[in-house]
């Protein structure tokens, strides 16, 4: 675990240098490497200019704040500028976390338009990793050479999903650790890495928390049931059920949010839902996430569950399909599928399916 003497930059410094494919830049050195990457770009490649901006706000303008932005899942976009103290503090929360250590080879593979591709820029200046940058769309193992080696990476769901299709042992080969965000791991995955040797962490986090506060240990003989906190951060809930969280090292010290938790004490939880999405069925609470965590490896079409008003149950569970196909032509096969899934107080009392579902700019689902 790095302590407080073993960071390679004071709170001054952190954005000064950059290492990149074992190759270290300073100073103005390090913006002019994604100036001219920048300004060299395909019309197609429009994944590097927030990762330009992003460079660009830590180096040439200073570094003092790093603007972000919510994802707009549950309401429209929150914009905000996160001061360079709880950037620094972040990373090196991470660094404790796992046991990072300059000179670590790490990959950015997640677009830099929200926090957790900002994150791993800020996290590579500030603790002196390693950093090798890729497109982040389709096949992460597509866009890496056979050879590479990573301590450590952030990916979605889908990113781990698909690379232990396409190569599992390569996976094994190529990441030692592998921190998954940006939404719910389902069973399926869960079930999927259960042998795999890449040690697997699901995380726990927000913009507002820049990035994350808490983890679950997703696979092996160490796998957990409930998140963690890591460093100093503790836990409580509202009246509603909602965790609260207490993060010493940001300069916000307590975040209400509307994750509805089983708190076990100040330092571990079980995640529900969202408060925003609970299902009022009948006298008990249908949780939409966990049944989507369910039905991911199951059903053929992507999909999310949400309430509908329902005169005897007061609100019943709705099933939204995203699909060419005719509803009649789906809704026999997709109810077979959800009656071997799902517990019968689960089971959808209506099924709508769309042509399009709407989504965020990060590819999040709108209810």
């Amino acid at each position: 675990m790095a302590r407080k003497g073993e960071y390679t930059t004071t709170m001054g410094t952190a954005f000064k240098r950059l290492t990149l494919d074992g190759v270290t830049r300073e100073g103005i050195a390090v913006f002019n490497y994604f100036d001219k990457l920048n300004k060299n770009r395909k019309v197609t490649d429009d994944w590097i200019a927030p990762l330009y901006d992003t460079v660009l706000s830590l180096t040439l303008l200073g570094g003092n704040s790093l603007p972000a932005s919510t994802s707009g899942t549950t309401g429209p976009p929150k914009r905000m500028r996160i001061p360079r103290r709880d950037l620094v503090n972040s990373a090196r929360l991470t660094a404790e976390a796992f046991d990072l250590k300059p000179g670590d080879r790490v990959l950015h593979c997640l677009p830099s338009d929200f926090i957790a591709g900002k994150m791993m820029i800020v996290r590579a200046m500030v603790l002196g990793l390693d950093l090798h940058v890729i497109d982040p769309r389709g096949s992460v193992l597509d866009n890496l050479s056979t050879q590479e080696r990573f301590r450590f990476a952030a990916m979605v769901p889908l990113q781990l999903h698909r690379a232990i299709q396409e190569d599992r042992a390569r996976v094994e080969r190529q990441f030692d650790t592998i921190l998954l965000g940006g939404g719910p791991v389902s069973e399926a995955l869960t079930e999927d890495i259960q042998d795999l040797s890449t040690t697997v962490f699901q995380s726990f986090g927000s913009t507002e928390t820049v990035t994350h506060v808490a983890l679950r240990h997703l696979n092996g003989k160490n796998k957990e049931a409930m998140f963690a906190a890591i460093g100093k951060v503790r836990f409580g809930r509202d009246p509603r059920g909602c965790l609260v969280l207490y993060t010493p090292h940001l300069s916000v010290k307590q975040h209400v949010t509307n994750d509805l938790v089983d708190l076990v004490d100040e330092t571990h939880f079980r995640w529900l839902g969202r408060y925003d999405n609970v299902i009022l069925s009948g006298g008990k609470k249908i949780f939409p996430e966990q049944l989507e965590a369910k039905t991911a490896g199951v059903l053929p079409f992507p999909h999310y569950f949400t309430a509908v008003q329902d005169n005897v149950l007061g609100q019943a569970v709705m099933l939204v399909l995203e699909t060419d196909r005719p509803q009649d032509e789906v809704l026999p096969e997709v109810m077979e599928k959800l009656m071997h899934t799902l517990h019968p107080h689960e089971w959808p009392r209506r099924v709508q399916a769309l042509r399009r579902i709407e989504r965020t700019s990060s590819g999040k689902i709108k209810r």
